[in-house]
């Protein structure tokens, strides 16, 4: 098999995917076409899957990494048409993945504040989930990544049960339970632009994290009531808008319950690889 191909699952902004297509131009790119009336034919990539549009993140980077595998590529970078790796990121991650044995590996992301993440931390008694700021000296296995910008084998599948974030924290939860290592490379940085698909500060960014978050901390009481108590607590301290609030409520109500956190992960990862939870919603 081929080594490594860039999925790019693109929604909405077609400035910056110029942008990330122009910074992984060494590499081949699937580019899934998830917008409503389709991209610009001219863009130079190694194959275009076009969804039915607007399917979500999870579903879109599905698709192009089956297409990615179909293809013989054994790794895949799935990356945020709002990032952009710098020069060398890529190949540094996939030599950290190869030289790890790594089950997933992603760089430091920044931002227009600073870093962004340089991984993610998930605590399981409480089901809280926070991004790790302090950047490490050398490689570092973490929790979990971003899935702004993770290298993944190809024959990796998102949960498609949740509507926008928290599937790349579930993807590397399902990893380590198998005994794969989720690590994180700081000598690979990338840019991310961050909120280019759904306004951070909107409703409907409230709702679909509320309802991701729900869904991967699964049915225990404490941990859903944790999780709506977080989202108030960050909609104060940002000081609103009061949209924000009816989205917790809207992501309350319309949230479903993961078993991830009743089942072990051998389970669910068994039970992606069958299709139960989400991998027969591949296009």
């Amino acid at each position: 098999m081929r080594d490594l191909c860039v999925v790019i699952p693109h929604r909405r902004r077609g400035d910056l995917l110029v942008r990330a297509l122009e910074a992984v131009r060494e590499w081949p790119v699937v580019l899934v076409d998830d917008t409503d009336a389709g991209v610009d034919a001219a863009l130079q990539v190694a194959a275009c899957v076009r969804t039915t549009g607007g399917t979500g993140f999870a579903p879109a980077a599905n698709a192009g990494l089956a297409h990615a595998e179909s293809m013989g590529f054994s790794w895949a970078l799935v990356l945020n048409d709002d990032a952009a790796p710098d020069p060398g990121c890529v190949a540094t991650l996939l030599a950290a993945a190869k030289s790890l044995d790594a089950g997933a590996v992603g760089p430091i992301l920044e931002g227009s504040a600073g870093v962004e993440s340089a991984g993610i931390r998930y605590t399981r008694h409480t089901g809280r989930v926070a991004q790790e700021r302090r950047v490490p000296g050398s490689a570092q296995v973490v929790d979990a990544l971003s899935g702004a910008c993770i290298l993944v084998p190809s024959t990796e599948r998102f949960d498609t049960g949740f509507p926008h974030g928290f599937e790349d924290v579930d993807l590397c939860r399902r990893l380590k339970a198998r005994g794969k290592q989720v690590w994180v490379e700081p000598l690979a940085r990338c840019w991310h632009e961050g909120g280019s698909t759904v306004d951070r500060k909107s409703r409907e960014a409230a709702r679909d994290a509320v309802a991701g978050h729900l869904y991967l901390v699964g049915p225990r009481r404490f941990r859903r009531a944790a999780v709506v108590a977080w989202a108030v607590a960050q909609v104060v301290r940002e000081g609103g808008p009061a949209s924000r609030f009816v989205g917790i409520l809207e992501g309350y109500r319309g949230a479903g319950v993961s078993s991830g956190e009743g089942t072990s992960g051998e389970a669910r990862a068994a039970a992606m690889a069958s299709g139960r939870a989400g991998s027969s919603n591949i296009m």
